[in-house]
């Protein structure tokens, strides 16, 4: 008895008695179940016996099935009621061994099940297969059967008989039947037929002409057989009556009746009495007699009884005749008295066979002599001579004499037995006496085979379509050859034809049915279409024999996934390089044909998350293309990105790609800061480090390095310039220069050649030796701030001093570290305040460089500041890739399989952005998908933590919330829509689980776009295309009716899914249909299943929307040319290139720019504000559609002021003094004059304040501060 183990386990073998331990005990039972919950470690045994074994017979060891290393010394057993374990096995808990409680019977029960738990928890799931045995006999209905046939049935007319059963499976089953006796003639011929339900119908099938006068009655003995060996049969008894139909007309006796009467014969008298008889029987064999009256006797002196036949008198007769004068004679009558015929001849027939019975051989020759006949009659004379007549044979008999006496019959005609078996022959002997007596013998000629006929299949050529991937031994069809000999020369048998080319060694055929099966594994890939040459032999001597071509289709399993050219791809492409340039075409194979070999191809990152925006796949050809323009500067310099293969069956293949952004030399160099301020002590000495210039370029490598030089006419003598690193030194002695302030203009060019757009100016102040730079209270600062301030906010306050110790005649600026203008610091008073809205996601913290200045020239100090920019709980968590998707389950998922891992992430941090999984609702027809499902809290994993039932709950839509951990909490939810599979091992089969199609939306209603196919699981049938066609046929196809399949139809007949509802890929992208195909009449019987995703890809039918229709954005006065101050924003519900953004301007701005690619807008030259304080620019936002769409939005700019203008005075030229005249002995507080300047700048920076300078005039004068009003003091 074989027993064997699957999976990682190792094989045990036990004997002796088993003691049977079948017990539980609460508190172990809850121990056991902590431990199951609690572990993952699992085991799998799965056990064969056959069936009808004795009680006591081991089964297997629970320990074969523990994982490597582990040990048991208890087992406890969990089964279900009804299962059959508790009455039908022992299983000892102790050593694990199991054996039978009984002879176990496989048509009562073919399958047991339980789970073994050990105490340290780990799960062993015993499965026991019953294998069949041969211990069945096929059964009849009935024992004894009634048919009642008419007579010349037709030849080829069935009638259906009841089959017979066997509890047996398989090939165990009913194979054939057959006729073992009473078929006299070979009248009938059985045919059979196998049907869906796996039963062997047959059929009476009349094979000759029925003639009940001949044989009114068969006794017929059926006989079924199995496939066993050796053979079980079973038997009963078939009464075949022939019913009679009225196919003979009566005949007389005679066909001449005399008498003589006297004319005074008294009316009434019965004259004489006619006879004639009919072969038929009941009212078809009643005679019935009457007189011809057209013809005879229209007088009516005769009458006749009409069912004796007897004539009589019916008028008197006057033998005289009517004259008026009759005359009358008399004569003698002279009598002699004659030999009376009352003898008839006698035959005596001689068959000349080697037996001899009536029998000829159908070989024999023309001329060859049958029946010898001697003929002898006791009359005298003429009455003694006979004459010897044959009837029947149809022309294939004749008969000579040469005497008279002796007569020879012989074959005239050549004979065949296939043609006819035999011929009803009557010999008949007639006298020459009036009336004449006749002798007459009939009996059938028996014509005996010759094996001349070979075995004849009734198709030449057979075609069966078959899955390659089947088991050895599996039905592929039956063949069918019929010999019209009989005995041992009509007995075929079927064998395969060897040959170099044919494929025979797949499979194998019965030499007794003709059922071919499978011999060994199949493979599409090598030859979808295989052939075998059937040989069928007859047992003559010599044998006979022809041959049939039996083609069979595989159908093509997806049992080959996608292979790439490489599993590693390297390409380079160049920055800039046009949105839509492909520079890669990756390619794979698959071996399958059809639809499992058609590859689509998809492009993921290397992450394992979406395709990354700037690249495009082609999906049919595998050529990788930019959907954007590249900027190796502003982005990455290289990706890595995946290509997943994946063929029309769901199977896939990954490679990997790898690309590098080339970079070009498309960025000049920046200074940052553009001004350099800087005091010097007039007693430094030669080689002190002044200054570090820097200018960064975006570029990499040669283009990126960077080299500096003084501009022409912007050096000084007193410094030279490190053209690599940017940092000036004193070159000689200041002596002589202090109080003075020395500039030098830097420029900027990096290797490619490109200069900076604007040249760096370094101001040095040359101080006196006793001066000394301002020094903050701080070496260094540390601010935070909160993203969600409002401009203007007040961040913290730095303070320096001069050496006098007065603050107040220091003043604020950046100097550096802040190139975007988040922060400003008021230059009086040392307050840092938010000049831009802040992002914590963006930017979470900056270094600002503080410089403090004081003096005329001025002394520079200078301050770090860190300020952070802390995080709001302002972001919700978002779903990667997107929030809702869906899956195929089967049913037979093991609980606690991770079914789905969901991906989510929050742009905040710290505990704004640490995210928690919880499943709110998990709805499901008919189920609660709470107990179905878990998903665990922190790694969001949705986990099977119950049974699934595709009958019961054949879908759960579950919604899981993920919850940061800000105040107050902010969430999302994901949908996860979960599609049990069914697991039909009966209904029909479809030709793969899943298919999968694109549709474009907006798809036409109606639109056919997808034919399904599935067969019966018998559909092997019978042999031949119609079997497999008549199996297809009888398949009805419906949708399973939930939400994703309102939108589409099936036609039921043909498979055909069409779109019933209009496609909106904005919104739902995706579908998941359940096809149903089901066998049997009107839809009711087993079903099968399988899944078509429908994908729903993307028109160019969203316009681009603007975030804002107007935009207020503004901008300082002065800044350099090339200064980004603000962006429009756009979104398009569509995807890929559709969605593909770009900016411009409606017209072209000689002030303003905008990127294309992010709608940053920026300044293309230095703007003044006093000369024009506002602008208006249109926006146009364009899609990458054929053809494109696109949107129009207003940008409303402010110019913000600068303190870029000195006060003026309004009284006359600069250059000319104001001469006021005053009379001497005017009183204190008299108003010598007004003195007005103006200053174009706005708010603060425009605001005027007067002082007088010099102390003959402080001493003497005063000014009001608001205007220069000069009054005596």
């Amino acid at each position: 008895m074989p027993i064997t183990s699957k999976g990682s386990r190792r094989r045990a073998w036990v004997s002796g008695p088993s003691k049977r331990l079948w017990r539980w005990k609460p508190l172990f039972y809850l121990c056991v179940l902590v431990v199951v919950q609690s572990t993952t470690v699992h085991g799998a045994l799965e056990l064969q016996l056959d069936e009808e074994q004795p009680e006591g017979t081991i089964v297997g060891d629970i320990s074969a099935g523990l994982p490597p290393g582990e040990t048991a010394s208890l087992y406890f057993i969990s089964d279900h009621e009804g299962t059959g374990v508790g009455s039908d096995l022992n299983i000892d808990e102790t050593t694990g061994i199991i054996t039978t409680a009984r002879r176990l019977d496989r048509e009562q029960r073919d399958h047991y099940s339980f789970i073994a738990v050990t105490m340290t928890g780990v799960t062993i799931e015993v499965s026991i297969t019953v294998n069949d045995i041969n211990d069945h006999v096929p059964v009849f209905p009935k024992k004894k059967a009634v048919l009642k046939i008419p007579e010349h049935t037709a030849v080829g007319t069935r009638f259906s008989l009841e089959p017979a059963t066997d509890a047996d499976k398989d090939q165990l089953t009913t194979q054939g039947y057959a006729i073992r006796e009473g078929n006299v003639g070979q009248a009938f011929r059985l045919e059979t037929k196998r049907a869906a339900n796996k039963a062997l119908y047959l059929d009476l099938v009349v094979n000759g002409m029925l003639d009940r006068e001949k044989r009114s009655s068969y006794s017929l003995v059926l006989e079924a057989f199995d496939g066993g060996s050796p053979r079980r049969m079973g038997s009963m008894s078939l009464e075949v009556t022939v019913t009679d139909i009225n196919d003979h007309a009566p005949v007389f006796n005679q066909s001449r009746y005399h008498a003589i009467i006297s004319e005074s014969l008294p009316q009434g008298s019965s004259i004489l009495q006619v006879f004639a008889a009919d072969e038929d029987e009941g009212d078809n064999g009643l005679v019935l007699y009457e007189i011809n009256r057209r013809q005879s006797d229209p007088d009516r002196y005769f009458v006749m009884d009409i069912k004796s036949g007897i004539i009589t008198l019916n008028r008197p007769l006057d033998y005289e005749d009517n004259a008026s004068h009759p005359e009358v004679t008399n004569a003698f009558v002279t009598i002699h008295v004659r030999d009376y015929n009352d003898n008839q001849p006698t035959m005596t027939i001689i068959f000349l066979s080697e037996d001899g019975s009536p029998r000829i051989s159908e070989g024999a020759q023309p001329g060859q002599y049958v029946a010898r006949i001697s003929v002898t009659d006791p009359d005298y004379g003429e009455y003694a001579n006979v004459n010897v007549s044959l009837e029947g044979g149809d022309g294939k008999f004749a008969l000579t004499t040469k005497d008279s006496i002796i007569y020879l019959i012989y074959v005239d005609q050549v004979l065949d037995r296939e043609e006819r078996d035999s011929y009803d022959l009557r010999v008949m002997a007639t006298d020459s006496g009036t009336p004449p007596l006749r002798a007459e013998s009939s009996f059938t000629i028996q014509v005996t085979d010759v094996n001349d006929n070979p075995p004849l299949f009734d198709q030449q050529a057979y075609r069966q379509t078959i899955p390659e991937v089947v088991y050895p031994g599996s039905f592929v069809l039956q063949v069918t050859a019929r010999d019209k000999d009989q005995g041992p020369n009509g007995d075929v048998r079927y064998s395969l034809l060897k040959g170099k080319n044919s494929h025979s060694d797949w499979f194998s055929i019965d030499p007794v049915t003709g059922i071919i099966t499978t011999a060994a594994a199949l493979d599409f890939e090598s030859e979808p279409a295989p052939s075998v040459t059937v040989v069928a032999t007859d047992n003559g001597r010599p044998p006979l024999s022809s041959t049939a071509k039996v083609d069979i289709v595989l159908q093509d399993v997806n049992d080959n996934t996608p292979v790439f050219s490489s599993d590693f791809y390297n390409a380079s492409i160049k920055e800039n390089t046009p949105a839509g340039t492909c520079f890669l075409e990756v390619s794979a194979t698959d071996e399958d044909r059809g639809s499992f070999g058609a590859l689509s191809y998809t492009l993921g990152s290397g992450s394992g998350g979406l395709a990354p925006t700037p690249f495009t796949l082609d999906k049919k050809t595998g050529q990788l293309c930019t959907s954007t323009s590249l900027d190796r500067d502003e982005g990455l310099d290289k990706f890595d990105l995946t290509v997943t293969a994946t063929d029309g069956g769901g199977l896939s293949s990954v490679a990997r790609v790898h690309v590098s952004v080339v970079d070009i030399n498309d960025n000049r160099p920046t200074f940052y800061p553009v001004l350099y301020t800087v005091s010097l002590s007039a007693h430094s000495a030669p080689g002190t480090s002044v200054v570090k210039v820097t200018a960064n370029d975006a570029d990499a490598g040669e283009n990126g390095r960077v080299t500096y030089r003084t501009v022409p006419g912007g050096g000084s003598m007193f410094f030279t310039l490190n053209k690599d690193t940017g940092v000036i030194s004193l070159s000689r002695s200041l002596h002589g220069k202090a109080n003075t302030v020395i500039s030098m203009v830097i420029s900027a060019e990096d290797g490619g050649g490109l200069a900076a757009p604007v040249n760096a100016r370094v101001n040095v102040s040359v101080v006196g030796g006793s001066v000394a730079s301002p020094a903050f209270e701080q070496a260094q600062y540390f601010f935070t701030v909160s993203e969600g301030v409002l401009r203007g906010t007040a961040v913290g306050v730095v303070r320096a001093a001069a050496k006098t110790g007065v603050s107040k005649d220091v003043f604020y600026s950046i100097s550096s570290g802040d190139p975007d203008g988040y922060f400003t610091v008021d230059s009086a008073s040392g307050t840092i305040r938010t000049a831009l809205p802040l992002d914590h996601e963006t930017c979470s913290s900056l270094d600002l460089e503080i410089q403090a200045r004081s003096g005329s020239p001025p002394a520079y100090g200078t301050s770090r500041v860190r300020i952070t920019i802390s995080d709001v709980n302002d972001n919700a968590p978002t779903f990667l890739p997107s929030s809702s998707e869906s899956l195929l389950l089967p049913e037979i998922t093991k609980m606690g399989t991770v079914i789905y891992r969901i991906q989510a992430t929050d742009k905040d941090s710290g505990h704004n952005g640490q995210l928690s999984f919880d499943l709110v609702s998990a709805g499901a027809a008919g189920g609660n998908g709470q107990r179905t499902f878990g998903v665990d809290r922190g790694s969001g994993e949705v986990r099977l933590i119950g049974g699934l039932s595709y009958e019961n709950v054949p879908r759960y839509d579950l919604q899981v919330v993920a919850k940061d951990g800000g105040a107050p909490q902010l969430s999302s939810t994901f949908t996860l829509v979960v599609h049990i599979q069914a697991q039909d091992a009966q209904g029909p089969n479809f030709d793969t689980l899943t298919y999968r199609v694109e549709l474009r939306e907006n798809t036409p209603l109606n639109t056919r776009f997808l034919q399904v196919r599935a067969l019966n699981r018998e559909a092997s049938g019978n042999g031949g295309s119609s079997a497999s066609s008549s199996s297809s046929s009888s398949i009805s196809y419906r949708l399973r009716p939930d939400g994703d399949a309102a939108g589409f139809g099936i036609m039921p007949d043909s498979g055909w899914l069409f779109v019933r509802s209009s496609l909106d890929r904005e919104v739902k992208d995706m579908y998941l249909l359940t096809v149903l195909a089901t066998s049997g009449p009107g839809g009711v019987g087993r079903t099968g299943s399988a899944t078509v995703r429908v994908t729903v890809t993307d028109e160019n039918d969203n316009s681009p929307r603007l975030s804002q229709d107007r935009v207020f954005l503004a901008v300082r006065e002065n800044l350099l040319a090339g200064t980004g101050f603000g962006r429009v924003s756009a979104t398009d519900r569509d995807a890929g290139l559709n969605a593909r953004l770009t900016y411009r301007l409606l017209h072209t701005d000689r002030h303003f720019q905008i990127n294309s690619q992010t709608g940053e807008i920026s300044t293309r030259l230095g703007l003044d504000r006093e000369q024009q304080s506002s602008y208006q620019l249109v926006v146009v936002v364009q899609d990458g559609g054929t053809p494109p769409r696109s949107a129009t939005g207003t940008a409303h700019i402010s110019v913000l002021d600068e303190n870029d203008h000195a006060p003026s005075f309004t009284h006359g030229r600069p250059d000319r003094e104001l001469l006021l005249q005053v009379m001497e002995g005017l009183p204190s507080g008299t108003v010598l004059g007004t003195v007005t300047a103006k200053d174009p700048d706005e708010g603060e920076n425009g605001t005027v304040y007067y002082s007088l300078s010099g102390e003959c005039c402080t001493s003497t004068f005063e000014a009001l501060p608001s205007t220069l009003t000069c009054i005596i003091l």
